[in-house]
């Protein structure tokens, strides 16, 4: 599973360069000296004639980012959709109560891998770059070697406390069986995570994808047979989880072979610990945004809640996945670039044409996401049965959230262009203080839409800072009109949606599209598409019409 964490780690040596302190300056600004270079704003991109090479060169490199982020996030998004399918599958052949130990429980076990990798695998990416054969079989070594044991050594300490996770988790002591193995899991994760950043590093692309998938189907086949087939109890759920990662471990074990080829070297190890510890409390914080709702949702009402709401939480899948193909070629893309004349208005363009993309695709799922639960299945089924519909109303929240983390990602590039790293910490600290705070103060009040708002509040926080933290250390003017335009011009279709009873009016159907058009009609009459993006739209209409 690709963590949050992963979605904010800054792109390391051996994947990218890292750029120097001194790249950003530009020509022009060389004679005004260091200092008023790095404040100063560029103009606006303003779509004239006199900007159409700009314009030539920001089609070349978003052409380029969109078509990394394609290659770079297919396999995680197909692995991320087939384990999706477990979703309805789960509804369905699980009674509700159950579903929500899965939950809660893969929750606890998403945490836990966050903090048994020991901030190491960040410290192998960061040491191994520019490593020679040896000295990288070494890093990889030392680091897998202290994984291994240290995992061992909590994952052995964690089951002693069986009883008291029992109590915690509030299940009957007839699913013991769910603590060993869900730790069985994390150890197996844990020891993983070293090859697959070794394979990332080597660029081995196919071989990583092959693995990822490889385990996912195992995983899904298992508990499609345990559960479906064998009719086996909802503990076979995390016995599927176990063999997943057990075989994943099988299949990298090639990967062990080639590297574990020199001695852990304790000087080097202490080098990596001191590197990847401080990064821990930034990725637990993450992990923590991304999950501490669903077992507070299950302290604070009851399982069958908690499924309801991490179903349903789960249907906003769709705009994470868009932001996860994002995150795998924004960070190579933006430090590749930040010695560029052009780099910041490129990326004042990138945060413009992300939040359309994000708005699209929250208002045309917010109006269909009903119509997707209810598609028939055999047996007179849906998607999703009925007993979940009742939790539809958080997945536009959940949708927007996730926009509002890309929007992060993309405020934050200066963070790491600055190399003032320590601000990442402090934005998920904040980040996840927010959400743990509103998940209390709002689950009593308002349920589900109390969780659903808290994940919004987190990841609206996190972006806030980056851009006020931004504006401070890497300033950026921001196409502001252009970002109000599209705010406009969702609000419209959405306040519309909740206010009008147009179904009564209109088909349904019909009513969607005519809200969609509006938000199209919205953007096109306010201005938004500037004359070089009209003229682009112009012939991309005449390239289609002679096809």
């Amino acid at each position: 599973m690709l963590s949050m964490y992963e979605m904010h780690a800054p792109a390391q040596s051996g994947e990218e360069r890292q750029p120097r302190r001194g790249d950003t300056i530009q020509p022009r600004a060389q004679a005004l000296g260091r200092a008023e270079e790095a404040n100063a704003i560029p103009p606006p991109i303003l779509g004239t004639p006199r900007s159409v090479p700009y314009i030539a060169n920001v089609k070349a490199q978003l052409k380029r980012l969109t078509s990394d982020s394609a290659v770079y996030g297919i396999s995680n998004v197909l692995g991320r959709f087939i384990t999706f399918l477990l979703v309805p599958f789960y509804t369905h052949v699980l009674l509700k109560a159950d579903y929500g130990v899965v939950i809660v429980v893969y929750s606890y076990i998403a945490f836990l891998n966050a903090a048994f990798t020991f901030g190491l695998e960040p410290a192998y990416m960061r040491f191994v770059g520019n490593a020679d054969p040896q000295r990288r079989n070494a890093i990889f070594t030392s680091s897998i070697v202290f994984i291994t044991c240290a995992s061992l050594v909590l994952g052995g300490a964690l089951l002693l406390l069986q009883p008291q996770a029992l109590t915690l988790l509030e299940i009957d002591a007839a699913l013991g069986a769910i603590v060993p193995l869900a730790l069985a899991m994390v150890v197996l994760d844990a020891i993983n995570i070293i090859p697959f950043a070794a394979l990332r590093m080597e660029r081995r692309a196919r071989y990583f994808a092959v693995v990822k998938l490889v385990g996912i189907v195992i995983n899904v086949g298992l508990n499609v047979l345990f559960l479906l087939v064998l009719r086996w109890p909802v503990t076979s759920v995390f016995v599927s989880g176990v063999l997943a990662s057990l075989s994943t471990t099988l299949l990298l074990l090639p990967v062990f072979l080639s590297h574990l080829r020199e001695r852990v070297r304790a000087p080097l190890l202490r080098e990596l610990l001191v590197f990847g510890l401080p990064t821990l409390p930034g990725a637990i914080s993450i992990m923590l945004i991304e999950i501490i709702d669903k077992p507070i949702m299950q302290k604070l009402t009851d399982y069958a809640t908690a499924a309801e709401y991490g179903a349903n939480y789960k249907l906003g899948i769709f705009m994470m996945l868009v932001v996860t193909m994002f995150r795998y070629a924004w960070q190579p893309f933006y430090l590749q670039l930040a010695s560029g004349e052009d780099a910041r208005r490129l990326f004042a363009r990138v945060l413009t044409y992300f939040t359309l993309t994000g708005a699209i695709i929250v208002l045309v799922l917010s109006l269909f996401i009903g119509d997707i639960v209810r598609l028939p299945l055999p047996q007179g089924r849906t998607l999703i049965p009925e007993a979940y519909w009742g939790g539809l109303g958080i997945v536009p929240i959940i949708l927007f959230s996730y926009v509002w983390a890309g929007i992060a990602q993309i405020l934050n590039a200066g963070v790491y262009i600055e190399k003032k790293t320590m601000f990442i910490l402090y934005a998920t600290t904040l980040g996840a203080a927010v959400n743990i705070a509103c998940n209390f103060a709002l689950i009593p009040v308002w349920g589900m839409y109390g969780a659903a708002f808290a994940t919004f509040a987190a990841y609206f926080t996190i972006a806030v800072f980056y851009a006020v933290v931004g504006r401070r250390i890497y300033p950026i003017r921001y196409e502001t009109s252009r970002l109000a335009r599209i705010a406009t011009a969702l609000a419209i279709p959405a306040l519309l949606w909740y206010l009008v009873p147009g179904s009564s009016l209109l088909p349904p159907l019909v009513w969607k599209l005519m809200l969609i058009l509006l938000f199209a009609a919205t953007l096109w009459f306010s201005g938004f598409v500037l004359p070089g993006e009209r003229a682009e739209l112009r012939a991309l209409r005449h390239r289609l019409l002679r096809r």
